[in-house]
């Protein structure tokens, strides 16, 4: 498209159609986006088309955590507005990153680390938000860390960069593809993680990871229905 004079970014059309999915699938468990407060953890940032249209779509996100190839972000109890105001202007802001993230406005215990880093401080106020206990280590590596963060409790997963959900024993290295493997993992622990996907990027799952996440409970849409619903929200 950005090659006869669209701009992804700006007309946010992905995003839109992913978000009509994420609505849709909320709506059958009972809960408004646009009204009531739900719980997010999401990969990309906010430079991003997908992700950072994505994150402007409700006021009512708490974005707990967040993660891209540069940075992992953590606001284990976020102020909904002025994270909310925090996200547009580093929307707005050419090539930002979550490092350009006013951490005034990051809740207790939060914060924005490279991935560079050997180590992350793991507080108590992100072990409780993420998974509702006490700390049993004082730190993690980023890929650790990611880990965690997306087969831990939470509502929703945005998913923006490249990951694969498996099912069962089947290899990431049959998609022909070099995966990180801290940050690869079975449908059966995401299951434990959210409720809903939003899949906002290529191959973030297999097909068969789609179909066992749905068949266990999650609400989950492949990309091609998300680009359908895009075209009808753009119409």
């Amino acid at each position: 498209m950005g090659l006869v004079g669209y701009d992804h970014k700006a007309m946010g059309i992905t995003a839109r159609g992913a978000w009509e999915s994420v609505k849709f699938h909320f709506r059958e468990l009972g809960v408004d986006t646009q009204e009531q407060d739900f719980t997010v953890v999401g990969i990309g940032d906010m430079s991003g088309d997908v992700f950072g249209n994505g994150m402007l779509l409700s006021r009512h996100i708490r974005l707990v955590a967040a993660f891209d190839h540069r940075h992992v972000f953590l606001d284990p109890n976020p102020d909904d507005e002025s994270s909310f105001t925090e996200r547009e202007r580093l929307f707005r802001l050419p090539q930002s990153s979550w490092a350009d993230y006013d951490t005034s406005v990051i809740s207790a215990g939060g914060g924005v680390y490279p991935r560079t880093l050997k180590s992350i401080p793991i507080s108590d106020e992100v072990a409780q938000a993420r998974c509702g206990c006490r700390p049993r280590v004082t730190t993690m590596t980023p890929n650790e860390l990611i880990h965690h963060i997306l087969a831990r409790p939470g509502r929703s997963a945005l998913e923006r960069r490249r990951r694969h959900v498996r099912q069962g024993i089947q290899r990431a290295a049959a998609r022909g593809r070099a995966i990180e493997p801290m940050t690869r993992f079975g449908w059966t622990e995401l299951n434990c993680a959210c409720r809903v996907v939003g899949e906002g990027g290529n191959l973030g799952f297999t097909q068969l990871g789609r179909i066992e996440y749905a068949r266990s409970g999650g609400r989950i849409n492949s990309d091609a229905d998300n680009s359908r619903r895009s075209q009808r929200v753009r119409s």
